[in-house]
């Protein structure tokens, strides 16, 4: 995608992830299609339907005990660790790719030419 779609993506995933998180609400998706009569990306967050309540804490505490010696995170954590967890995957899965519009730095554009 090209930067400026990159920038409207990372402010929509923050900010609707803030909303979800600030709710409780963890363990939800992204859905990613295709608009082919707009030729456009379509996004939206999905399956948010499970709050962080005391049974989801108690899993996460036994769940990081028994994982702990193996050096992994349990998969149910607090709405706001996965709030992270979640932009960071999101800010991996959309790579940016230069277009026309992209502007090289001088070093860049030397280095390109031969100059």
């Amino acid at each position: 995608i090209d930067e400026h779609s990159k920038s409207i993506i990372t402010t929509a995933v923050w900010n609707d992830s803030l909303f979800l998180s600030s709710l409780y609400v963890m363990d939800y998706s992204l859905v990613v299609g295709i608009d082919e009569k707009n030729n456009e990306l379509v996004l939206g967050i999905i399956d948010y339907l499970r709050k962080y309540t005391w049974d989801k804490q108690v899993e996460s505490y036994v769940k990081s005990q028994l994982a702990s010696g193996e050096g992994k995170t349990p998969t149910v954590v607090s709405p706001n660790h996965y709030k992270e967890r979640f932009r960071a995957a999101m800010w991996t899965y959309f790579v940016i790719s230069p277009d026309k519009f992209t502007l090289l730095n001088t070093d860049e554009y030397n280095f390109l030419t031969d100059q």
